[in-house]
């Protein structure tokens, strides 16, 4: 079974997303491809064995809007590490493993722009103040 990572970015309660041109700016490396038929980007760090697929939304470059960040297989590489953590300073972000539900939050974000029942369901919010707080703990 594969890991994801989710990264999603609420206001009041609603879900807000991203700007798709921001996140694939953030994203890019060399070696980065735009897979239309998936909706996601393909992004290497390095060499293929440090890669992730991070899905977007096939309307995603149309629209120029990212409802919320999916990423497979996500990596402990640190240029990985620092990308999210960039993505993660457009607001008070979210981010959680599919297999741990303990969302992260920067330090300074607001938790209270999410719905407290999905909170709850979630778990506790744990606040980190650089990339290395994002390392999957399981």
């Amino acid at each position: 079974m594969s890991i994801e990572a989710f990264i999603w970015k609420y206001r009041d309660g609603e879900p807000v997303g991203f700007a798709y041109d921001v996140v694939r700016d953030v994203f890019s490396t060399k070696a980065t491809s735009w897979d239309g038929e998936h909706g996601c980007l393909n992004v290497w760090f390095e060499n293929p064995v440090d890669s992730v697929d991070i899905y977007l939304g096939k309307d995603a470059p149309n629209t120029n809007h990212v409802e919320g960040i999916t990423i497979a297989r996500p990596l402990a590489h640190p240029d990985y590490l620092a990308r999210v953590f960039q993505v993660m300073q457009l607001g008070d972000v979210m981010h959680f493993y599919s297999d741990e539900t303990t969302p992260v939050f920067l330090r300074d974000a607001n938790p209270g722009q999410y719905p407290a029942d999905l909170l709850v369901e979630l778990g506790t919010p744990r606040f980190i103040d650089e990339p290395s707080g994002l390392l999957h703990k399981y």
